[in-house]
């Protein structure tokens, strides 16, 4: 028996036009790309013998099941058909199906080892294929990368096989060689691809049913489009949802009213609002070729005296730069430095004292600030400039991002105070991350970032590496509202507090744990109830983007230049994703249920491009501080009937009344 080839055409096809630089196939039309990947099946299909096929018809020749995934859809589907039609029928069909081909050709690229994979929807070559120019799966002529075999053929005059004959056919019909190649080295090949483009029978009926695809014209289209449905400002006033402050939940309920897409426009604010799990899935495949983030950052950006920065870059330069912190924002910098993060947990509890009322949000800023400022920056700013760095942060997000204050609350006297120790704690960084001052020191986002700028400051210059040291401190008070939201759920759940408190003490019995020690089974628990306060309290309400290029949900038109906000957690609030929504419950995370494990709805980072890059970091660093915090203290509530309510401003936190009491360390600190 032959051997099987070792990947199929849409997985050699996707690597093919998989461009470098911008982490994703090469731009070309969407619908082009589509019948490509459609072809791409049908040209396995009829190479194992399962169907026949000429420039006017298409048979079915065997329908017994190849065991491929990534085939047996289609070939099922046309086995299921009575009548005969054309390659271009079958083409223009399997190719309102291609996003599934193309994310199951992805994910198997990725499980052989082939790509490496990350959570923004960027792939790249791995470096054992990048170093070797094979695939780490057979030794033959077909685990050569397919680049090289297929820019041999075109510039050095090799003789492909007939399967690469049958790729640059494919690839050629849908304009992929003249996206890929610099324009004079497309001229150079043109006749050779159009030579081997024509070789092949069966690849030339299908590269023409490709070619000559239908796609219905935007007019016609358009007489399938229905309004946009709005919100209006009694929606908001007749809200008891809304009047708690959780905005996600809100949305969830007009979700479920209106729709995916519907418009708001009062106050001043004209948005459409899109949530649900077929957006969160859309976002995810499509988002990057029409949204993008840097509209609603710019003013926001320019107070902080930078012009750029990760959050606020698409494509290529923000691919580019994901990489390049990509190691700065892992798991593994909290696993290697678990001693010091015990010891900042320790000091901040010392500093709590027993029988001391705390402000439970302001506390959990200040613990999680100093950590994450010495994980991240390896300095320790003390806490009146952690405070005075967050006061300065939420004053400019109320002004520059939600609109909701004057521009010259920015210029009081205080913030203009907080402004200038924000430039003195940017020339701190700098100044102790020289050669000198780091050597034998474990590396840290800071020697990553000034790395990157040594190398290409016209990338990242100066005036944008103030604000890339301190964004992590920035972002961190994400994860201080998550802790305090945690510790109130643990409080008002004593049962999960217990569970958390036992694998806190079997984990801490004989002395701090190491990394290994904090698998999967020993903080299973605490790992649920992270994973679960992350759901039901997320601290993330919307993602503003700007509409980029027009695009459709579900027939309304959404037209370019349109201001977008993105409920990605608004699915966390739907019985049908989660039973029982609104209920603390750390069990839905375990088998049968594992509800998380549905593809799009369970979302506490976002989704897309700008999905949280240091998303693990912070899984893992919310469970070290609730292992401690169950290990260390025992809290109580204060008043002990407080019932939680939320500050939806600048993001979701537990208000002000928040409080809780040190009754006593169950262990020294």
């Amino acid at each position: 028996m032959p051997q099987q080839p070792t990947l199929r055409f849409a997985e050699e096809v996707l690597l093919l036009m998989l461009k470098d630089e911008t982490g994703y196939v090469v731009p070309i039309p969407e619908w082009r790309m589509s019948c490509t990947m459609a072809g791409s099946v049908l040209m396995d299909l009829a190479l194992d013998n399962k169907i026949d096929t000429d420039l006017a018809t298409l048979t079915i020749l065997d329908e017994a099941p190849t065991g491929d995934d990534l085939l047996d859809p289609t070939l099922k589907e046309i086995s299921a058909e009575k009548e005969v039609h054309t390659p271009q029928y079958w083409v223009e069909r399997i190719a309102q199906r291609a996003d599934d081909i193309s994310e199951a050709a992805f994910d198997r690229l990725v499980a052989q080892g082939i790509l490496d994979y990350d959570t923004g929807g960027f792939f790249s070559v791995s470096k054992r294929v990048a170093r070797s120019g094979r695939y780490p799966l057979v030794d033959g002529r077909r685990g050569v990368e397919i680049k090289s075999r297929i820019m041999r053929t075109l510039f050095d005059e090799e003789i492909p096989d007939p399967r690469d004959i049958a790729i640059i056919g494919l690839v050629n019909c849908c304009g992929g060689f003249e996206a890929m190649m610099e324009p004079e080295d497309f001229e150079i090949a043109q006749d050779r691809i159009e030579l081997f483009g024509g070789m092949d029978l069966i690849g030339r009926s299908i590269a023409q049913a490709v070619r000559s695809s239908y796609r219905p014209p935007e007019s016609l289209r358009s007489i399938r489009r229905r309004p946009v449905p709005g919100m209006g400002v009694f929606d908001l006033v007749r809200s008891p949802t809304l009047r708690s402050g959780n905005i996600p939940k809100f949305f969830a309920e007009q979700y479920e009213r209106l729709g995916p897409a519907f418009r708001f426009d009062a106050f001043g604010a004209n948005s459409v609002i899109l949530a649900g799990g077929d957006v969160n899935r859309w976002v995810q495949r499509k988002g990057r070729l029409h949204l993008r983030t840097q509209d609603y950052l710019h003013d926001f950006q320019t107070e902080w005296g930078t012009a750029r920065s990760i959050a606020s870059l698409d494509g290529a330069d923000h691919f580019r730069l994901r990489k390049a912190v990509r190691a700065g924002n892992a798991r593994a910098v909290v696993e290697d430095r678990l001693e010091d993060l015990y010891r900042y947990c320790r000091t901040s509890f010392r500093a709590w004292g027993v029988g001391n009322v705390l402000p439970g949000e302001m506390s959990c800023q200040r613990l999680i600030g100093e950590q994450i400022a010495q994980l991240s920056t390896s300095i320790s700013p003390s806490q009146a400039v952690i405070e005075e760095l967050l006061a300065f942060e939420f004053r400019a997000l109320l002004v520059h991002v939600m609109g909701v204050m004057p521009k010259f609350m920015l210029r009081t006297s205080r913030m203009k105070r907080y402004k200038a120790k924000v430039l003195e704690l940017y020339a701190h960084i700098h100044a102790t991350h020289t050669p000198g001052q780091r050597e034998g020191k474990r590396r840290d986002l800071v020697d990553d970032l000034m790395a990157l700028h040594q190398a290409d400051p016209q990338f990242l210059p100066e005036t944008d590496l103030g604000f890339a040291f301190i964004a992590p401190l920035i972002a961190g008070h994400y994860l201080g509202s998550a802790t305090a939201f945690a510790i109130y759920e643990l409080l008002a759940n004593p049962d999960v507090l217990r569970q958390v408190t036992e694998e806190a003490d079997a984990l801490f019995a004989d002395g701090d744990p190491d990394a290994k020690d904090l698998d999967v089974a020993a903080i299973d628990a605490t790992h649920r109830v992270a994973m679960e306060t992350l759901r039901l309290h997320p601290v993330v309400p919307v993602h503003n983007r700007t509409a980029m290029n027009t695009f459709e949900v579900e027939g309304m038109e959404i037209p370019v230049g349109t201001n977008i906000l993105v409920s990605f957690a608004s699915t966390h609030y739907l019985d049908e994703h989660f039973k029982d929504a609104d209920t603390f419950d750390i069990d839905r995370y375990l088998p049968p249920r594992e509800e998380h494990k549905q593809a799009h709805v369970y979302a506490p980072f976002g989704l897309g491009t700008h999905i949280c890059l240091g998303s693990r970091w912070t899984e893992l660093q919310l469970v070290v501080n609730l292992l401690m915090i169950a290990r260390h203290l025992e809290l109580e509530m204060v008043p002990a009937d407080y019932k939680l309510r939320i500050n939806p401003f600048p993001k979701l936190s537990p208000d002000k009344r928040f409080k809780f009491r040190v009754v006593r360390h169950r262990h020294p600190v």
